[in-house]
């Protein structure tokens, strides 16, 4: 269980995989969207980088959301008009008293 403080709703989309022409591929042109409360999303790092011809800036999160939430790797979160992408495979975070436990997965926003 996390905090009180862990208000806030985020959106998990998930797209739906299409067979194109014998393919399977991901559509996100009607993603799946499930509502996940009790969250909390907080930042992590940002980072600039120019390559001469383009600036790119990415923006690590930390979203920590109730255990057993439908997160997986790939999907995408959406919270406060931003869209981030889970980073890696979510993680179950058990504490051993049973109060803080949760799940813990890193998000990124990409820019430029």
């Amino acid at each position: 269980m996390l905090p009180s403080f862990c208000r806030e709703e985020v959106t998990r989309l998930r797209a739906v995989e299409v067979d194109k022409r014998g393919t399977k591929v991901l559509d996100w042109s009607n993603p799946d969207e499930l509502v996940i409360a009790g969250c909390s999303v907080q930042p992590s790092t940002s980072m600039r980088d120019f390559d001469g011809r383009t600036l790119q800036i990415t923006e690590d999160w930390v979203l920590y959301a109730p255990l057993g939430a439908d997160v997986a790797a790939g999907d995408r979160i959406s919270w406060e008009n931003s869209v981030f992408e889970v980073n890696g495979a979510p993680m179950p975070w058990k504490s051993p008293t049973g109060r803080v436990s949760h799940v813990y997965a890193r998000l990124v926003e990409w820019r430029g």
